[in-house]
């Protein structure tokens, strides 16, 4: 069957390994793209196949001289197995990778525009088992560019197989993905392409030399003929940019297309074949963020929102729309021993187009010159004007010794992870690698100043070393944001010190006007101390610009909706929080008490439950719901476990004065009132805010508004 377009073999070359069609897969597998295409593309669509074992096209060494002829097609299908990626393989050396040249050669080239404006690579990638690493670098190298695929993976638990024809039950399948879905998104994509082509309107997109479909029924010229056309043309160019020059006013000529200045900064896939290497790809392009983010002309999503991506496969557009950028940077690296390979593609997410891509194989003492060196090319493809005072410089505020460098990437690791006892052992490791460590005492500070809120140990405790490992890191470098942060953080949840809060905050948003934390720590601080909830509103907005896809900024503004008793607003933003967020308990608690406050104890019994016993709001809650549902004996016995629990470890005594208070108990939860004042319970500095909507039993007893009042701690009317 011949193919849409003339002088081609034809339409489809499907390439697999001989091992991965005994089950029949790929048979099943074409004639079901076969029947598929009938019913997309009004053409009929010719496919080649090697169906018959004895058709010269076996791994063997007598390749089939037709071969080259029929590899002469518009669309290459790779099935990518977990044996396909073997560069000793037929179908690796004779197919993928002639083919692959063979495109970049012909009239159209290997990446092709499609009539959307997106570009479309005419290798078409049906993947039907996870590949290892090493098998995907292997891939990645060899078409210079990330590996986008169709997937027929059935994933569970232990299991990496094809996605089979018969199996519609994606619930039980971790991709939720049907088969004749699959189907037809390859034959769409394929539609899309043979469009495109038979168009003959593609530009050139791959650096290949290519033509449009209709120079091939130009009829050969003679040489003379040639130059002659040549010289008119030269004339004509010539004359056409003198009367451009001349008559159209300077600042009138339209530019070239003008890059957004916007980047998405995606974690780098590690390529180690090691897990435990994950924390230092992860690091690598974390310092490429921050170094990025600094510089006023460059807007940069937070980490917490790129790295939401982390290990799924998206398309940049998806990654564009939702970050609001109109480049992405990927990237890979392979760390063995001290040798260390770092890629990096810089995409343009409207195109498809590669502006840039570069490897880079060094020692770990030149990972800083590798990364600043990212980092400045960034720059100058997106033409980024750097102010007088703005430099890029990864390693600022690091270090020179490489023990205590790898140290602080697994701190951070964990802390992104909210692992925070593993984060508070590795900060401590870098530290006493190198006691000039700054970043490392800014990532110790912040681990301190999390724990008590996570209820993982004493605010007395913590808060204090927080606070010292702060200033230590602002006496060695003051110009990090990082610990100002905390140290405003800390003022306000256990100083109960609104001046030095706001000076603290109003500090780190100087240092770094685009360090998120520092934004939504400000509007929770303006949430427990003013009346007016316009200025934290604004802040929380200003977070959720640098910030999009963070749990955090969704988490107070739920909580701003909560004051203003807009409980169904609140709802929303708390279940986008808890989108985003792997460890979502408090945002499930918050839903839960929003529930509660509009009569919905299904809804919030579910939702509390589902957050856990770990987490004292929940408990006390609970006790709430089983109490007012007639359930006293449940009351009774969470009430319980938490007195018993807090004989052995740190439970907020906030939370158990709630839970003995709708008890009926008043004057245990007096009791606990003011150990937690004595304690200065995290809890409590956040108090007008972490106990809304839920009906507030401790504040009815006068003794308890007294203690308040004394130590400053209700919201100033």
């Amino acid at each position: 069957m011949p193919s849409l377009i003339q002088g081609y073999e034809c339409d489809l070359f499907i390439s697999y390994r001989h091992n991965d069609n005994k089950s029949g897969w790929v048979t099943e597998f074409v004639k079901n793209l076969q029947e598929e295409l009938s019913a997309t593309i009004k053409e009929p669509v010719s496919v080649y196949f090697d169906s018959n074992p004895h058709d010269g096209l076996l791994e063997t060494h007598n390749v089939d001289k037709s071969l080259a002829g029929k590899l002469k097609c518009l669309i290459f299908i790779p099935i990518l197995s977990q044996t396909y990626c073997d560069t000793k393989s037929f179908a690796w050396q004779h197919e993928f990778v002639p083919f692959i040249n063979l495109a970049k050669e012909d009239t159209f080239g290997r990446d092709i525009k499609l009539s959307n404006g997106n570009v479309a690579s005419r290798i078409l990638p049906v993947k039907i088992h996870d590949l290892d690493p090493e098998d995907k670098a292997v891939l990645e190298k060899e078409l210079n560019s990330p590996l986008r695929c169709i997937e027929f993976i059935y994933r569970a638990p232990g299991v990496n197989r094809p996605l089979r024809a018969n199996e519609d039950h994606p619930t039980a399948n971790i991709n939720k993905t049907f088969y004749r879905d699959q189907i037809n998104k390859v034959s769409h994509a394929i539609k899309d392409i043979a469009l495109a082509l038979k168009s003959g309107e593609n530009k050139e997109t791959d650096g290949s030399s290519q033509r449009s479909f209709t120079e091939n029924k130009i009829k050969p010229a003679t040489k003379r003929n040639i130059s002659r056309i040549a010289a008119l043309v030269l004339i004509i160019l010539v004359s056409l940019s003198l009367i451009i020059y001349l008559v159209i006013p300077k600042d009138k000529v339209l530019p070239a297309k003008i890059l957004d200045k916007s980047i998405a900064i995606l974690p780098f896939e590690n390529l180690s074949g090691d897990p435990s290497q994950e924390y230092f790809s992860d690091g690598i392009a974390e310092e490429i963020l921050n170094a990025l983010a600094q510089i006023n002309d460059l807007k940069v999503p937070g980490r917490t929102s790129s790295f939401q991506f982390k290990g799924k496969a998206v398309d940049l557009r998806e990654v564009g729309e939702k970050l609001k950028v109109g480049t992405v940077l990927e990237g890979s690296v392979r760390k063995q021993g001290n040798k260390v390979r770092i890629t990096a593609q810089l995409v343009d997410v409207e195109t498809g187009y590669h502006l840039w891509s570069q490897q880079f194989d060094r020692t770990l003492d030149d990972v800083f010159a590798i990364q600043e060196e990212i980092a400045r090319t960034v720059t100058e493809k997106l033409k980024v004007t750097l102010l007088e005072n703005e430099t890029i410089e990864i390693g600022e505020g690091l270090t020179k010794n490489k023990a205590a460098y790898d140290a602080y990437l697994k701190g951070r690791y964990f802390w992104n992870r909210r692992d925070l006892k593993e984060s508070e052992t590795f900060f401590h490791k870098a530290i006493n690698l190198d006691s000039t460590f700054a970043a490392a005492y800014a990532g110790l500070a912040e681990t301190y100043v999390l724990i008590p809120p996570y209820s993982l140990g004493y605010p007395h405790e913590y808060m204090k070393k927080s606070e010292q490992a702060a200033k230590k890191a602002i006496d060695i470098n003051s110009s990090l944001a990082e610990p100002y942060a905390c140290l405003g953080y800390k003022s306000f949840i256990y100083d109960w010190n609104s001046v030095e809060a706001k000076k603290y905050l109003e500090k780190s948003i100087q240092m770094n006007p685009k360090y998120a934390p520092a934004h939504y720590w400000m509007a929770q601080y303006l949430l427990s101390y003013t009346s007016d909830g316009t200025i934290p509103k604004t802040e929380i907005e200003k977070a959720i610009a640098l910030d999009p896809l963070s749990p955090m900024p969704h988490y107070v503004r739920g909580q701003a909706f909560m004051i203003e008793n807009k409980l169904e607003e609140a709802i929303a933003s708390f279940k986008s929080a808890a989108e985003f967020q792997t460890a979502n308990s408090y945002s499930l608690v918050n839903i839960g008490y929003c529930y509660i406050a509009l009569g919905k104890k299904d809804e919030a019994l579910k939702a509390l439950i589902t957050a856990g016993y770990a987490n004292d709001r929940a408990r006390a809650a609970l006790v709430y719901l089983y109490v007012n549902g007639g359930k006293t004996a449940d009351a009774e016995r969470i009430y319980k476990s938490m007195l018993e629990e807090s004989q052995k470890k740190y439970i907020s005594k906030t939370c158990l004065a709630n839970a003995a208070s709708f008890l009926g108990k008043k004057d245990l939860a007096h009791e606990f009132m003011k150990q937690a004042i004595e304690e200065h319970d995290s809890q409590l500095g956040l108090y007008p805010i972490v106990n809304l909507p839920l009906p507030n039993d401790v504040l009815s007893d006068p003794r308890n508004v007294k203690l308040m009042k004394d130590n400053h701690l209700l919201k100033m009317q």
